[in-house]
């Protein structure tokens, strides 16, 4: 084969690479960024929000960084209003994490809810197994200053999704990367 149409296919993979690179982007940007339905400081101990679009969502804490949050000092319950059914909260699997130095966030449920208005309710009991509240005991930090401290409801997106967007990113670097290295140096491996 012709070194200049090798070279020109490898020199394909680069916008090839981009164009992956940049959808695992979004998919990542979606799953850490989805719409706010809900924001409820955790002193109000309860509140409503309405789903215009079934879908899926997520819950999320949001405090202080490297404070102790009171995850482990209650239970998260979501109702649907008119027929008072309780929503099936799953734990989220990978438990996404983002913080801006100050303030965290991290999702701890995922539920799919459809068209209604919903009510989530902070009573006694604890969202984190007994190994993760033991651990949390263990590590020394402060209380987090509880006026601070909020749960968010978000739209989210299905978590295979966002589990798809890691070889995608993997697939989109080695395709951008890759092709312009070989592209580059195509003429000293193809001798």
């Amino acid at each position: 084969m012709n070194l200049i149409l090798i070279r020109i296919l490898f020199f394909c993979l680069i916008p090839i690479g981009i164009f992956i690179l940049i959808k695992a982007i979004q998919l990542f940007k979606k799953t850490f960024n989805g719409k706010i339905l809900l924001e409820i400081p955790y002193l109000q101990i309860g509140g409503q929000f309405s789903v215009t679009e079934a879908g899926n969502f997520s819950v999320w804490q949001k405090g202080q960084m490297f404070k102790r949050t009171p995850i482990d000092k209650f239970k998260l319950y979501i109702y649907e209003k008119s027929t008072n059914e309780q929503v099936k909260l799953n734990s989220s699997f990978l438990r996404p994490r983002t913080n801006n130095f100050s303030t965290g966030r991290m999702e701890f449920y995922r539920f799919y809810a459809p068209i209604g208005n919903y009510e989530i309710e902070f009573r006694e009991g604890s969202n984190v197994s007994k190994l993760e509240s033991l651990i949390g005991h263990i590590i020394p930090l402060q209380s987090a200053d509880l006026s601070k401290y909020s749960i968010e409801i978000r739209e989210s997106q299905p978590q295979i999704i966002s589990l798809l967007a890691i070889p995608m990113l993997l697939v989109g670097m080695f395709g951008t990367i890759g092709g312009l290295v070989l592209g580059i140096l195509a003429d000293q491996i193809f001798k």
